[in-house]
């Protein structure tokens, strides 16, 4: 990031009233000289989420999340560093920079990316209107046996294409170009050819959370046709299927008008459509089972419960549980909906109504029993040797538990199973524990062998690092007036992440540093704990100025061992006298500092 760049993004933050910002997404008291909220990425009632309007960031104490204003909007809006800060550069009246070198080309892609979203927004408009077409009566047909209001259609943005060329020249006539067509994922060529690749079916547009349509998905209703039946938009610039779940963009207005209790995630799109139709207007559906943690996160936005209403086949496929699994992983609760064999929501609310789905939600399970009656549908349990198997997964699935508490709970009900003690199940969970962890140290040492981490030392498992570093880095991050960088002692920092950190400060010097680097695209959620640890650094007497050139010296001092050392090597290597000259100042240099 270049320097006119980085002070750019400072001009933005000092533009920008972090408190005034969040107030526009939760409400938020002042109470002393801190505002307060509940957090808006995790269910609370007391409010843990601090604003500190001084220092321009806000610190969650209870799940620990932090940043400035770009990061809010990042978390909130779930879009990339560059489109919240130009949403906040728009807000403040400021025009982006223009670019040089990679930034230019960066500037140049995202107005491509702002003409695909426009062909991709006339598509779905042109799409919804051919329903108006006397060609579409199949479609209209179709709804209207699936008991789809015209408000309904409206909500979702319905659509026909009616073959395999007319939508191709209509966006030919707004000016769009086949090339355009192609990056967007509408059009293909086949012999020689261009051609709607969804051509002659029932259209859903997928639409990002901020209302951009990226995607689309159709579904033909002929009969004995020669093409698939089903086609979804391929990756393309504009859409990653593993970050964008359907219907987000109304779930997204839901929360607008209140807390949302839960989420419900469903295979396809006419089951969220069935649904919202119900009155249960929280259902969303992933692109395919195999959930992802991007949308596992995009998830937690909005709630922190989410029912997994997919049909018994798919639920129980391996794909699908780890999906669900990386659910939980995110902090998520999951709950699954035992749907009965062969019918999809829409076909329970047309035979019993809103109240057969609402009784299912009531009698959904948590994950763990439920991949626990997974496993025990894969035994016959009146055969000893496969009630054991069942048995020792069982225990393995009770072991990935952090809770002792639920532990023990989830052994009883494999206890009440299989007749087995809760003792001798216990002890195989202990044991399936400890092969686990074998496997993790053997899978380590492989790693190792093949070369070591390739992080650079920024591996996320937490690192303790001395009081003396912690002092100088919070004093740093928390933009204390005695920093004044007179020294570099990057060589000293002992790790890629701390390396990271020090330099960026030390190379942006930015008056707000905290709210800086908690914007910076250069730090990611494996960085998070130090950033925390950081900034939750409560200053005591003798923190100071004083004590900072004190660890300053020191560090400075390891730096310089660190340069000897490397200068010693190299003179060793070539013999070349101006290395020995150079390994004298620096030990000068050192000697000095040292005798102060």
């Amino acid at each position: 990031m270049d320097r006119d760049f980085s002070e750019f993004i400072s001009r933005v933050l000092d533009r920008t009233d972090i408190v005034t910002l969040i107030s526009r997404y939760i409400k938020v008291e002042k109470r002393g000289n801190t505002h307060w909220a509940c957090c808006p990425f995790h269910h609370e009632t007391q409010p843990s989420f601090a604003i500190n309007e001084a220092k321009q960031f806000f610190h969650c104490f209870g799940c620990k999340e932090s940043g400035n204003a770009i990061s809010f909007v990042m978390k909130m809006e779930n879009v990339e560093f560059i489109d919240a800060l130009k949403m906040l550069a728009e807000q403040a009246g400021m025009e982006m920079p223009k670019l040089s070198g990679n930034g230019r080309a960066q500037a140049v892609d995202k107005k491509r990316r702002e003409r695909l979203h426009n062909l991709m927004r006339d598509a779905a408009r042109h799409y919804h209107d051919n329903l108006s077409s006397p060609r579409a009566k199949i479609f209209n047909d179709y709804l209207r046996s699936r008991q789809l209001t015209d408000g309904m259609v409206r909500r979702f943005g319905l659509g026909a294409s009616l073959d395999f060329q007319e939508m191709l020249e209509y966006l030919s006539s707004k000016g769009y170009t086949y090339d355009e067509m192609h990056a967007a994922g509408i059009a293909e060529t086949k012999d020689g050819r261009q051609y709607d690749v969804f051509g002659k079916r029932l259209m859903y547009p997928i639409i990002d959370n901020l209302g951009n349509v990226v995607a689309f998905g159709g579904r033909t209703l002929e009969a004995d046709v020669h093409f698939a039946k089903y086609r979804n938009s391929s990756q393309t610039e504009i859409f990653d299927k593993s970050k964008v779940i359907y219907a987000v963009n109304l779930l997204k207005k839901r929360k607008a008008k209140g807390p949302i209790d839960y989420v419900i995630m469903t295979e396809g799109y006419m089951d969220v459509i069935a649904l919202h139709k119900a009155g249960f207007d929280t259902a969303v559906a992933s692109m395919g089972t195999a959930l992802t943690v991007k949308q596992a996160r995009q998830l937690k936005l909005y709630s922190d419960i989410v029912y997994i209403s997919y049909d018994g086949d798919t639920a129980g496929q391996k794909a699908t549980l780890r999906g669900l699994d990386i659910l939980r992983e995110t902090g998520l609760i999951v709950k699954v909906v035992r749907l009965p064999d062969g019918l999809d929501p829409d076909d329970i609310i047309k035979r019993g109504g809103r109240e057969a789905y609402q009784k299912l939600l009531d009698n959904a399970v948590p994950l763990t029993e439920y991949k626990i009656d997974v496993l025990k549908s894969r035994y016959n349990l009146d055969d000893a040797d496969q009630k054991a198997i069942f048995a020792m997964e069982s225990a393995k699935v009770v072991t990935a538990l952090d809770n002792p508490v639920e532990q023990e709970q989830y052994l009883r009900y494999v206890s009440k199973l299989t007749g087995f003690s809760v003792d001798a199940l216990a002890r195989q969970a202990n044991l399936a524990a400890s092969e686990l962890a074998e496997s993790a140290r053997i899978e380590r040492q492989r790693e190792a062998a093949r070369g070591g981490s390739t992080d650079g030392g920024n591996s996320a498992r937490p690192i303790e690092y001395d009081s003396a570093l912690m002092f100088f880095l919070s004093s740093i991050l928390q933009s204390q007036d005695y920093v004044d960088f007179d020294r570099d002692v990057s060589d000293a920092m002992p790790d890629g992440r701390t390396l990271k950190l020090y330099s960026i400060c030390r190379n942006s010097r930015m008056k707000n540093m905290a709210a800086y680097i908690y914007g910076s695209e250069e730090f990611g959620d494996e960085d998070k704990p130090l950033l925390d640890e950081l900034l939750d650094y409560k200053f005591i007497k003798g923190d100071g100025r004083d004590k900072f050139v004190d660890i300053e010296n020191m560090l400075y001092c390891k730096a310089l061992d660190a340069q000897i050392e490397r200068v010693n090597a190299q003179y060793k290597q070539t013999g070349d006298k101006n290395f020995l000259t150079k390994v004298g100042e620096l030990t000068a240099e050192k000697n000095k500092i040292k005798n102060r």
